[in-house]
């Protein structure tokens, strides 16, 4: 199972992937990461993943959690509500291969799309 320092150093590994404008928009956002266990839509009745939560944005009630289950290990990155009662792991369309895309995605992301950037 992974730990918090294997989950921040993955969190640190995609930053270090990313230009300065988008680390420097992130950055602010980053937790230590904390683990939280969320319903899984797709499988059988009450089954359960851990996701670490990277990111908080308190201001749209988001985050940005890793998990290697479930979507994962092909879309690990994933776009989660913070609180309230939508706290399951959500659809595949909020899922992504890497940190950037997530954020990309986000309501916490207030960048320009760079030139030939595409999420995916």
């Amino acid at each position: 199972m992974l730990q918090q320092t294997d989950v921040a150093k993955l969190a640190r590994d995609e930053l270090n992937r990313m230009a300065e404008p988008v680390v420097a928009a992130i950055r602010p956002l980053l937790v230590v990461p904390h683990l939280e266990e969320r319903d899984w839509d797709y499988g059988p009745a009450g089954q359960r993943f851990l996701c670490w939560i990277v990111l908080e944005h308190p201001a749209s009630n988001t985050g940005i959690a890793y998990c290697d289950e479930g979507f994962g290990p092909g879309s690990p990155w994933g776009l989660l509500f913070l609180e309230g009662q939508h706290l399951s792991m959500g659809p595949d369309s909020g899922w992504y291969s890497s940190l950037e895309d997530a954020f990309r995605e986000s309501m916490a992301c207030d960048l320009p799309t760079e030139p030939g950037y595409e999420v995916g």
